[in-house]
Order: structure tokens, then C-alpha cells, then sequence
């Protein structure tokens, strides 16, 4: 059984994958999108959990292009 995360999970989760790919050098122009991206939620969510959600799924974009792409390994 799944659980539905809560706000401050959801924060967390986005902090540490905001603070593990913003200074990696192959994330940085997605990275820029994904800041964009975010200005662009804040003025059409109005609600804080779905903003959340929809940060933290653009930061899995680039988590998953990253990886797929072998630039990155998440052991280091």
C-alpha cells in the first residue's frame, strides 16, 4: 500500500533534489527550465500541495535525465 506524502515531505523531497542537481554541470540548463517552470506554477497553482507536486515532479525530470544519461551516479 502507497501513502500519500504530506507537505513537508514533499518540501524535503524537493529541497534535497534542488540542492543535489543545481550546481551539477549537465543538469544546469534543465535546471534553468525547471526555475522558470516554478515561477510559472506559482502563478497558476493556487493550491500549496498541488504546486508541490508539480515541482517535485519537473526536479524527477531532471533526476531521471540525468541518470539515464550516465552523468551522474546518486552513490557519490
Amino acid at each position: 500500500m502507497t501513502s500519500i506524502p504530506t507537505v513537508d515531505e514533499l518540501k524535503s523531497t524537493i529541497t534535497r533534489l534542488e540542492s543535489r542537481y543545481r550546481g551539477h554541470d549537465e543538469a544546469r540548463a534543465l535546471f534553468e527550465v525547471y526555475e522558470k517552470l516554478c515561477e510559472r506554477f506559482e502563478q497558476d497553482l493556487a493550491d500549496e500541495r498541488d504546486l508541490l507536486l508539480n515541482k517535485a515532479a519537473a526536479m524527477m525530470m531532471i533526476k531521471y535525465w540525468v541518470e539515464q544519461e550516465g552523468r551522474y551516479s546518486p552513490h557519490v
